[in-house]
C-alpha cells in the first residue's frame, strides 16, 4: 500500500512501494473516536443526544520499513531525519492496487523509530478525518515519477481500447509520460507522449509537425489535457 501525506507544495511519501515499504505486523489497528453533542434536560432522567452533530476522527498507525542504511551511524542519523522531514499534517492519500483512498485532513500524533542494525522501521501514528474511495482509471494506477512503459496501446484515435485516446485521463497529472508502439502509417514507431494542459486539437500527422492526440474525455472546462509526442 502506498500511503503520502501532502501539505501544499510538500509531498511526502510515507511508503512508496519500492524502498520504503509498509508492512503491518499482523491487522491494522485503528480507532474512530465520536464527539456528540449531549444536553441534560431538566426532570428527565436521561440525556438528549444529537448524533447529527457529531464529529469524528479515524486514528490508524501506518508500519514502514526503510530500506538498508550503509552504516549504523547513517541508520542512526535516518532515524532523527525522517521524523522531522514529516510534514505536521496535510492531505493523506493510501493507493492498494486500483483503490485510493483519501482524507481531506490528517495529523501527525507521533513518529517512532525501532532501529534494526542498519535498517530502521518507522510507525506513523495518524490522526485522519472525511475518507472517501475512488477507484483509478488505468493510467493513474501507474507511477507518475517513471516512463510508463504501455504496450497495449497500438494506435492513437478511435476510442477503441487499443488507442491512446480511448484512455481515461481525468485522475492523470499533467507531466505524466508513458512509451508506446503505436502504428502510423503503415509502420510500428516507439514513440513518447506526455500530458500537457491545452486545447490543441488531435494532429496525427508525422509530417504536419508534432503528434498531438486529444483525449475523448476532454473537457475545456474541467479537463484540457492532451497527449503529445516528445
Amino acid at each position: 500500500m502506498i500511503w503520502t501525506l501532502t501539505d501544499g507544495d510538500t509531498i511526502f511519501p510515507i511508503t512508496d512501494g519500492y524502498s520504503r515499504v509498509y508492512k503491518a505486523a499482523g491487522a491494522l489497528t485503528g480507532q474512530l473516536a465520536q464527539t456528540t453533542q449531549v444536553s441534560q434536560p431538566m426532570r428527565e432522567p436521561w440525556p438528549k443526544a444529537f448524533p447529527d452533530r457529531s464529529t469524528r476522527a479515524l486514528s490508524f498507525d501506518i508500519p514502514v520499513f526503510f530500506p538498508p542504511c550503509a552504516s549504523l551511524e547513517e541508520a542512526a542519523m535516518q532515524a532523527l531525519d525522517i521524523p522531522v522531514q514529516c510534514p505536521t499534517g496535510g492531505v493523506l492519500t493510501g493507493q492498494r492496487d486500483a483503490e485510493l483512498r483519501t482524507y481531506s485532513q490528517a495529523w501527525v500524533r507521533n513518529v517512532t523509530c525501532e532501529n534494526f542494525g542498519v535498517s530502521n522501521r518507522f510507525v506513523f501514528s495518524m490522526l485522519a478525518v472525511n475518507p472517501t474511495s475512488r477507484t483509478l482509471s488505468t493510467l493513474a494506477q501507474m507511477d507518475y515519477r517513471s516512463i510508463a512503459n504501455v504496450p497495449a496501446i497500438t494506435g492513437l484515435e478511435g476510442g477503441a481500447p487499443n488507442n491512446l485516446d480511448g484512455y481515461t485521463t481525468t485522475d492523470v497529472a499533467v507531466g505524466f509520460t508513458m512509451l508506446i508502439v503505436p502504428e502510423i502509417s503503415g509502420f510500428a514507431q516507439a514513440i513518447h507522449f506526455r500530458l500537457f494542459a491545452g486545447n490543441d486539437a488531435t494532429q496525427t500527422d508525422p509530417t504536419a509537425g508534432t503528434l498531438v492526440v486529444r483525449p475523448l474525455d476532454y473537457d475545456a472546462g474541467t479537463n484540457a489535457k492532451v497527449w503529445k509526442a516528445v
